[in-house]
């Protein structure tokens, strides 16, 4: 089996605290994979003195450019007496870990989900074929084949996005088909 190596914060979650005066919006960098993260109003941004809770990635982010931001309105950067740039940084790694831990607080970490084997999954059917057949038994249904109707026509009601969904569908209900023709022509022979 292969398991998948995990960064041990996947499951912390944090504090997150906006103690400027400012709304800290997506555009200063309140977002994160290009998405902008909500305050509790629900309008893209934190308010001014906020505190949310967030998930430690989203977190550490927000917490980074929050803090660079903070740095950020520091005087202009020193030049020499010609007028040249020192090249002096307006802030240093350690000054910005510093304004960021004072951003962000660690809360708990989550438990991290057990995973489903095959077995647990076959048991699962299990379950579900016994309660099949006590819905058969107490009179709710009056055969199996009533019971496919009803997953069948729930299945209908299903969209299909694009035409290889249609075709899965398809080839899962084992009904002929020639792959050629468009989406609405396979969607018909669904119905």
């Amino acid at each position: 089996m292969n398991t998948e190596v995990q960064n041990p914060n996947d499951f912390k979650v944090v504090s997150f605290h906006n103690p400027t005066t400012y709304a800290f919006t997506p555009e200063m960098g309140c977002m994160y994979d290009s998405k902008p993260i909500h305050g509790k109003d629900g309008i893209p941004g934190i308010a001014p003195g906020e505190t949310i809770i967030l998930p430690y990635h989203v977190g550490q982010q927000l917490a980074k450019n929050l803090a660079k931001r903070i740095l950020n309105t520091s005087p202009a950067a020193s030049v020499d007496p010609a007028g040249i740039p020192t090249g002096v940084p307006i802030w240093s790694e350690a000054r910005l870990e510093e304004e960021k831990n004072k951003l962000i607080k660690d809360l708990y970490t989550e438990e991290k989900p057990v995973q489903q084997s095959e077995t647990d999954k076959l048991m699962a059917k299990v379950d579900e074929y016994k309660s099949l057949v006590e819905k058969l038994m107490a009179g709710e249904i009056t055969s199996i084949k009533q019971e496919e109707i009803i997953k069948d026509e729930l299945s209908a009601k299903t969209t299909f996005v694009d035409k290889q969904e249609v075709i899965q569908e398809l080839e899962k209900r084992e009904i002929k088909h020639d792959k050629r023709q468009s989406k609405e022509s396979l969607e018909k022979l669904l119905v």
